[in-house]
C-alpha cells in the first residue's frame, strides 16, 4: 500500500459522500492497476494505460478512452440492443438442448456458469470467440479462481501454476483471434475498445491481454448473480407461480398449421416488477465485496473527515447491504419482494452496481441477460432438487476479486418441460 493508512466507509451517506469526488477519490486509478498486474502487461503498456488514467484536458488515454467506450455502447441503444439479442439467441439454443436431455440429474451452477459464459462472450466478440472452445472456457475459470495470487505473489508461474497456465491460455487464444481479424465480426462494443487503442502501438500480445481483464469485468459478478437469481425463483413456488403470471404478458402465441412459436418480448423484461426485484435482491444479499479507492489528493470528506494522499479507502458491500437501519429487521434475509417498490429503496445502502462515476456501464447489459434467462426457464421449464427438497448452498467467499460471490455446494436439479407447454418453437423480439 503506498502509504499504509487505510480508511474503511461504513456508513452509506459516506459511501454517497465517497462518490461526488471520483477524481480526488479514484478508482479508475486502483482498476487500471489491477488490469496491468493481473494481465501480465508489457514494461511499455502498463506505462501506457497508467499514464492520464482520467483522460484530463483532453488528451489521450488508453484507460479512459476504452471506458468511455464501454459506457457508450453498454448504455440503452441499438448496439446494446443486438447484443442482448445475441446473448439470449445462444441462451436459448443451450436451453432446447435441456429439452432434450431430460434423464440425468443437472448441477445448476456449473450449467449456468459456463453457457452464460458462451452466451455473454459470443454477444461480444463475435463468432471468432475464443470462449466457444471449452479448453479455453477451462483455462479462463482456472485463471479466475486464483486472480488475486497471481497477482500478489512473487513469480506467479511457479507460486500460482494454474492460474497463470490458465490466463496464458486464454492470451494465447486472443492472439490468434486478432491474427484472424476477429474484431472485424465481432460487437461494435469490441470495435469501439480496439480502435480506442489504436493509438497507443500495443503488441497484439498486450491487446489478448487486456481481452482478458475485459472477460473478468463481463462475467465474475454477472454469473453468480444470475445463479442466485434463478435458484431464488425456482426454490420458492409462490415466486415461481408469481413470475410466470407475470412473463406470460409478454408472450405471444402464433400458431402456422402443426406449429406454435411462442415468442417472449424480452425488450420489455425489465418491466417485469418481481424478476427484477428478485435480481436486485440477489446483489444485496449476495454482493458482499469490497470497492476500493486511492486518495489522490488531500480531502476533507463530508466537511468533517481529513482524508490522507496515498491512503485506501475501502468501501465493504456488506456494511451497507446488511445495515439494520436502513433494511430494517429483515436485513438478514432473502426477500424476493424487497425492491418491488424502486422508490422505496434506502438511499446509499444498496451498490450491486457500484455507485456515482463507477457505476457499472455493463448493468443493463447484464440485468437484460439474467432476466430473460430466468423467464425463458420459468415459462419453459420445471426444476425440481434431485434430493427431492431445496438446500441453500451456502456461499463460497475463497475469491476476493468478485464482488458476488458463487455458491459453495452443488445443486443438483432435475429439469423437465412444463406440462402443456411441450413442442413447438420458442422466439424472441426486442
Amino acid at each position: 500500500m503506498p502509504s499504509g493508512r487505510v480508511y474503511i466507509v461504513n456508513s452509506p451517506d459516506l459511501a454517497i459522500a465517497v462518490q461526488k469526488h471520483p477524481k480526488k477519490l479514484s478508482f479508475w486509478f486502483i482498476e487500471a492497476t489491477f488490469a496491468t498486474r493481473v494481465a501480465g502487461l508489457s514494461k511499455g503498456a502498463t506505462e501506457a494505460i497508467q499514464d492520464n488514467i482520467h483522460g484530463e484536458n483532453g488528451q489521450p488515454s488508453l484507460f479512459m478512452d476504452g471506458m468511455l467506450a464501454m459506457h457508450k455502447d453498454l448504455k440503452p441503444s441499438e448496439n446494446l440492443d443486438r447484443m442482448i439479442h445475441t446473448a439470449v439467441q445462444k441462451l436459448a439454443a443451450s436451453m432446447d438442448m435441456l429439452s432434450l436431455d431430460q434423464g440425468e440429474p443437472t448441477e445448476l451452477w456449473g450449467w449456468v456458469n459456463m453457457n452464460f459464459m458462451t452466451s455473454t462472450t459470443h454477444s461480444i466478440w463475435g463468432p471468432r470467440n475464443p470462449f466457444q472452445d471449452p479448453m479455453v472456457a477451462q483455462a479462463y475459470l482456472a485463471f479466475e479462481d486464483n486472480m488475486i495470487g497471481l497477482m500478489s505473489f512473487p513469480l506467479p508461474s511457479v507460486t500460482c501454476a494454474t492460474a497463470y497456465a490458465g490466463r496464458e491460455k486464454v492470451v494465447a487464444a486472443f492472439e490468434k483471434y486478432f491474427v484472424n481479424h476477429g474484431p472485424d465480426n465481432a460487437s461494435h462494443l469490441l470495435q469501439s475498445r480496439s480502435k480506442a487503442s489504436d493509438g497507443f502501438n500495443l503488441s497484439i500480445n498486450d491487446k489478448a491481454r487486456l481481452e482478458v481483464t475485459l472477460g473478468h469485468a463481463l462475467l465474475s459478478n454477472t454469473t453468480p448473480t444470475a445463479f442466485w437469481t434463478l435458484y431464488h425463483i425456482f426454490s420458492d413456488s409462490k415466486v415461481l407461480n408469481e413470475v410466470r403470471e407475470e412473463v406470460s404478458k409478454l408472450l405471444i402465441l402464433e400458431t402456422h398449421g402443426d406449429t406454435t412459436t411462442r415468442t417472449i418480448d424480452i425488450g420489455r423484461i425489465r418491466e417485469v416488477a418481481l424478476l427484477n426485484s428478485v435480481l436486485h435482491e440477489s446483489l444485496r444479499h449476495y454482493g458482499s465485496g469490497t470497492n476500493s479507492r486511492i486518495v489522490l489528493e488531500d480531502i476533507m470528506l463530508d466537511g468533517k473527515y481529513l482524508l490522507k494522499k496515498d491512503a485506501f479507502v475501502f468501501l465493504p458491500n456488506h456494511a451497507y447491504h446488511f445495515d439494520r437501519l436502513s433494511w430494517g429487521d429483515t436485513v438478514n434475509d432473502f426477500d424476493s419482494y424487497r425492491f418491488i417498490d424502486a422508490k422505496a429503496q434506502p438511499s446509499g445502502a444498496f451498490r450491486g452496481f457500484g455507485g456515482g462515476a463507477n457505476l457499472c456501464p455493463g448493468r443493463f447489459f447484464a440485468a437484460s441477460e439474467i432476466l430473460s434467462m430466468c423467464a425463458m426457464f420459468a415459462m419453459r421449464y420445471d426444476l425440481k432438487p434431485a434430493l427431492g427438497t431445496w438446500h441453500h448452498p451456502g456461499t463460497d467467499n475463497s475469491n476476493m476479486s468478485v464482488q458476488v460471490h458463487p455458491p459453495k455446494r452443488e445443486v443438483s436439479v432435475n429439469i423437465t418441460v412444463r406440462k402443456g407447454w411441450e413442442g413447438g418453437k420458442w422466439a424472441f423480439r426486442i
